[in-house]
C-alpha cells in the first residue's frame, strides 16, 4: 500500500471534519498526517499522526525558528523519508506554500487543496500572492470544491489546466433522512462560527423581515460561537426575534445533527467579509442538512451554487441582500409543501455528488496521475 503524506494544521479542528472523511475513505493509499498542532484526534482519528507541537522541546524550538523565519517547515523532509510517502497532499493554500522545502528535498509530487480563507482573503497580500504563484509553478494539482474556487485561482496565477474540481464529501449513510413536513411552529437552524462572512446578522435581520409583513410564529436554533458574538448577539435583539431564538453555543457534530433533525429550514447568508475573507467553496453544513431532509435559504456566494440546487432543494438569493433573503424565507413559510420534495431532491444530490466513500474513490484516482 502506497503513502500519502497529508499536510494540515490544527489536526482537526471540527470545521474541517471534511478533511478526514477524505482520508477514512481512502483504500489503496495509507494516509499518514503532517500536523502543527492536534485537536479532536478522540472524534477523528488516524492511524500515524506526527505533531510537531509534541516534539521534544530543542526540536519544536528550532521548527518554529526555521517556520518563523523562512515560512517553510524544516522537519518534514526526513518525516517523509522514514514513512516511505509517496505524494504530499497540501491542505489549504498556505500549508503547500510551507511544505515546499519538504517538496523540494523529497522528490515527491504533491497536489494542493484549497477550502476557505486560503483562497480568498490570502490572495490580497502581495507576498502570499508571490508565494502561490511559485506554489502553482510547482504543485501537479490545484484541487478546488467548485467552479467559483477554481476561476479565482486562476485570475490570481494558477494555470487553467491545474485546476481540478474535487467535491468535498459528508458520511450521507450516518445521517438520518427525515422529509420535513408542514409544521404550526417553523424551527430555523443557523449553524456557523461566528464570523463576518457567515452572515449571520443578515440572516437574522432576514427571518425578522420575513415575519414584519404577515408574522407567523417561528423559532431560530443558533449554534456557534467565535469572535463576532457581541455582533450576532446585537442583531438578535434588533432582528425582533428575541427570546425565540436559542443560543446552543458550539456544538459536536453529533450534537448538531440531533438539533438538525428537529428543524424545517436551514438559513445561510454567506458574504464576503470586508478583509475579503469568504467561505472559498461552501459551507460543510449545507451538505448535512441537506442530506438530512432540510430545505435550505441561501445566498449565492462562492460555490453555494453548486452545493444548492436553487428552487430544487433550497431557494438562494444574492449575496447581502437581505429583502432578497427574506422573500426567500416568505417562500418557503407560504408553501410549506414543497419541503418534502426539496428535502428529497436534497438527499438526492448529496448521495450523488458529495457522499465521502464517492469522494474517496475519485482523490484515489487523483493521486494515481502523480504515483
Amino acid at each position: 500500500m502506497k503513502t500519502v503524506a497529508h499536510c494540515v494544521t490544527p489536526y482537526l479542528p471540527l470545521t474541517a471534519r471534511w478533511i478526514h472523511a477524505q482520508i477514512a475513505h481512502l483504500r489503496r493509499y495509507r494516509p499518514v498526517v503532517l500536523t502543527q498542532e492536534t485537536q479532536n484526534l478522540d472524534s477523528f482519528p488516524v492511524a500515524a499522526v506526527h505533531d510537531a507541537g509534541a516534539w521534544p522541546a530543542p526540536r519544536r524550538w528550532a521548527n518554529r525558528l526555521v517556520r518563523k523565519v523562512t515560512g517553510e517547515y524544516p522537519f518534514y523532509g526526513g518525516l517523509l523519508q522514514r514513512e516511505g510517502a509517496c505524494l504530499i497532499h497540501a491542505h489549504f493554500g498556505y500549508q503547500g506554500h510551507f511544505c515546499q522545502r519538504a517538496r523540494r528535498a523529497s522528490g515527491l509530487p504533491m497536489v494542493v487543496s484549497f477550502y476557505g480563507e486560503d483562497g480568498t482573503r490570502y490572495l490580497r497580500y502581495p507576498r502570499w500572492l508571490r508565494r502561490y504563484r511559485r506554489l502553482f509553478e510547482e504543485a501537479g494539482a490545484v484541487l478546488v470544491e467548485g467552479g467559483a474556487m477554481g476561476a479565482r485561482l486562476v485570475e490570481a496565477g494558477c494555470p487553467p489546466d491545474k485546476v481540478r474540481v474535487h467535491r468535498l464529501g459528508v458520511e450521507a449513510a450516518e445521517i438520518p433522512f427525515r422529509p420535513r413536513e408542514p409544521a404550526e411552529r417553523v424551527r430555523f437552524l443557523i449553524c456557523a462560527s461566528f464570523r463576518e462572512k457567515k452572515g449571520i446578522p443578515q440572516a437574522l435581520r432576514a427571518l425578522g423581515r420575513a415575519r414584519e409583513a404577515r408574522p407567523f410564529p417561528c423559532e431560530v436554533v443558533l449554534i456557534g460561537d467565535g469572535p463576532e458574538r457581541a455582533r450576532v448577539l446585537e442583531a438578535v435583539e434588533r432582528s425582533g426575534l428575541g427570546e425565540r431564538v436559542r443560543l446552543l453555543g458550539a456544538l459536536p457534530y453529533e450534537r448538531v445533527l440531533e438539533e438538525m433533525e428537529g428543524c424545517h429550514v436551514l438559513l445561510q447568508a454567506s458574504l464576503t467579509a470586508a478583509d475579503g475573507d469568504g467561505e472559498g467553496g461552501a459551507p460543510v453544513v449545507l451538505l448535512d442538512a441537506q442530506a438530512s431532509g432540510l430545505p435550505v435559504v441561501a445566498t449565492r456566494h462562492a460555490d453555494i451554487p453548486e452545493y444548492v440546487l436553487d428552487g430544487r432543494s433550497g431557494l438562494l438569493a444574492p449575496e447581502g441582500d437581505v429583502e432578497a433573503l427574506a422573500g426567500c424565507i416568505r417562500s418557503l413559510v407560504e408553501d410549506p409543501g414543497r419541503w418534502p420534495e426539496m428535502g428529497r431532491e436534497g438527499r438526492r444530490h448529496v448521495e450523488e455528488c458529495y457522499n465521502a466513500p464517492v469522494q474517496g474513490a475519485a482523490l484515489e484516482s487523483l493521486y494515481d496521475e502523480y504515483v
